[in-house]
């Protein structure tokens, strides 16, 4: 079923002290899979449990002095090593711009936001730039790695040159060899922001294991899928000019966990103090590069990972210069920090991790050789000025909505733009894991997108696709400008129209095949769009099906506002599909359900008419 909408202009921003409370947490955790983040944790501590007898080296030192500490058991008791990534940045990202004290008078802090930090050790948390606001969960030996992390994430700025991103914000400190326990557990509390510079189970020399879906993408994106608002946020590793590959290339360098469809892996770029092009954007040379196999685009975002001062563990006033993807990665994370509380100091809610991920890669800066995403620098560079734009031109010149695709359904907007400005329209969703590729089957090109969403913008004359990168029959064109066209392996899809006429044009999201659940969140950014275009009404007012309040408390409401159906049936089901109320209706243009004695949480509420096709359906929270 198509549904259209017109966009008229509707605005509203909610002023507020922002700080992330109770009931901020408790709407991210109705809308988590709770039981299956607990499930995550629970497998992990018992296999642990499980091998807990067995002898294992703490560390081990290859041959070129990398050292790989001990992460875990597997489930056939094999023990499996990480590797720390190894060793200005404000105002390369834009991040300078909306801070406390920039020119964009947005006055961003990061006040409220906790970030989940995952290392080797736990960061020096008496030094000068940490005010109390480090809390360590696992006490181990104090990580050089981790207080230089912390410092780019939250330094309070004691030496100008090395203020963190988010001065005001606060960190959870967990040690990299419990995550697979930790952060599906942290998620399920309402965790936001999860910083991982680390690789597991790094490949090492072992060059044809580069590229491959395994075990640990399948978990970052099972943790993800069930816990939408969590962005989990990693460094793309420094094996650029390691010599891996045979014939040198730093092309098809990322693995594991870098791997993972829905986290952001961060390339690294030197200083870029003032953009004035692509050519501004120099990629570090130790800063590793994709595709994966299934030529997916990661990286996702470049930043800058060289030359990062910040602070150091050998004192409380202990500060270094130091380079890597390690140092990159928490750029973002601290700018989107910022991000999200500007998002919600105008909606008093937070934005999904899809959200926040198709907007900062849909407002980057370009870079590299061509127009559009590559395999090296992503969908370009991180730039939170744009990105917080777009936040505050929400409801003007631009759309953000987070939505939901239905079964065999069609998601169309209407949009109008004048022709003065580029066009850009972004979708973006976490997609369901898929099932992990053995390590041999290096350069298997299968798909690994599960749900295969589709958007385009068409007009009478003109249909605008996203992009794409398009691989040889070889799958080694790494250098190819990327196309336009369907795009079935990404789960992101932005669609840039730099020269547009004036008119009307209809964005349409579709899905390929069969959605795994039946249905697919998604997110949709919008940029460009003409201000009076804006609407929250639909084209056909008689057709206009009305469903509050949401979040509900005890009495939903249905409005028709039409003369098409005689009786309608409204059927509502829980997360796993069980139905809970169920009701037919004639002739009545008004509905009341009582919903007070379901449990709180997320349901799904279908409207069908006589012919049992459904009309609608929306996610209703009972609170």
């Amino acid at each position: 079923m198509k549904k259209f909408y017109t966009l008229i202009l509707t605005c509203f921003f909610v002023s507020v002290m922002f700080s992330q409370t109770e009931k901020d947490r408790a709407l991210i955790k109705r809308e988590s899979n709770i039981e299956k983040l607990n499930q995550i944790s629970e497998d992990y501590l018992a296999t642990q449990f499980l091998f807990k007898h067995k002898a294992v080296q703490d560390k081990i030192v290859s041959n070129d002095g990398e050292i790989n500490y001990f992460s875990h058991f597997d489930t056939s008791g094999n023990p499996v090593y990480y590797t720390l990534e190894n060793e200005s940045s404000a105002i390369s990202s834009k991040i300078d711009v909306i801070r406390t004290g920039g020119s964009s008078g947005l006055d961003l802090n990061g006040s409220g936001i906790e970030f989940g930090l995952w290392d080797g050790g736990p960061p020096r948390i008496t030094h000068q730039e940490f005010n109390d606001n480090i809390s360590i969960i696992d006490n181990t030996t104090t990580s050089s790695h981790a207080t230089h992390i912390a410092g780019i994430l939250i330094a309070s700025g004691v030496v100008a040159e090395a203020k963190g991103m988010a001065p005001s914000a606060t960190i959870e400190s967990y040690t990299s060899s419990n995550w697979i326990s930790e952060v599906p557990a942290w998620a399920a509390a309402g965790g936001l922001i999860s910083s991982h510079s680390y690789i597991i189970a790094n490949p090492g020399s072992d060059y044809e294991k580069f590229g491959v879906y395994n075990q640990y993408s399948q978990l970052w994106d099972d943790i993800s899928y069930n816990a939408p608002y969590l962005v989990m946020c990693t460094g793309a590793s420094n094996n650029g000019n390691n010599n891996y590959n045979p014939d040198g290339s730093r092309y098809d360098l990322l693995a594991s966990n870098k791997l993972g469809k829905n986290s952001i892996v961060v390339g690294a770029c030197s200083d870029v103090l003032e953009y004035t092009g692509p050519e501004s954007v120099n990629q570090a040379v130790f800063t590793s590069w994709g595709p994966t196999d299934d030529w997916r685009i990661k990286p996702d975002i470049t930043a800058v990972g060289t030359s990062s001062y910040s602070t150091r563990e050998a004192s409380d006033t202990n500060y270094t210069t130091g380079q890597g993807c390690s140092f990159a990665a928490p750029i973002v994370s601290g700018g989107l920090a910022l991000l999200q509380q500007h998002y919600y100091n105008n909606n008093a809610v937070y934005m999904k991790a899809a959200t926040a991920k198709g907007l900062i890669l849909s407002t980057t800066d370009e870079a590299g050789d061509f127009d559009g995403p590559d395999f090296s620098n992503g969908w370009g560079l991180f730039n939170a000025y744009n990105a917080a734009e777009v936040i505050t031109n929400n409801g003007t010149t631009a759309i953000i909505s987070e939505l939901t695709l239905n079964q065999d359904d069609t998601y169309s907007v209407n949009i109008q733009v004048d022709g003065s400005e580029p066009l850009s329209v972004a979708i973006c969703w976490n997609d369901p894991a898929a099932k992990p590729l053995e390590d041999e089957l290096y350069n298997d090109s299968t798909p690994m997108l599960i749900n295969d969403l589709d958007v385009r913008v068409v007009s009478e004359s003109e249909t605008y696709y996203p992009w794409i990168m398009v691989p040889n029959t070889s799958y080694d064109n790494y250098t190819a400008a990327a196309s336009k066209g369907d795009n079935f392996r990404d789960n992101i899809e932005i669609i840039n129209v730099e020269t547009i006429e004036s008119g009307q044009y209809t964005v349409n999201v579709t899905h390929k095949g069969t959605l795994q659940d039946g249905l697919q969140d998604f997110s949709l950014i919008i940029n460009g769009v003409k201000l009076e275009s804006l609407s929250v009404s639909e084209v056909t007012a008689e057709d206009t099906i009305v469903v509050f309040p949401n979040p509900v408390n005890d009495v939903l409401n249905i409005k028709l506002n039409s003369n098409t159906y005689q009786d309608i049936k409204v059927n509502l089901y829980n997360l796993v599909g069980q139905k809970q109320l169920e009701a037919t209706f004639n002739t009545q243009k008004d509905v009341e359900i009582d919903v007070s004695q379901l449990s709180k949480g997320i349901y799904f509420l279908n409207v069908q008419d006589d012919n049992n096709t459904i009309i609608t359906t929306k996610k209703i929270i009972v609170d």
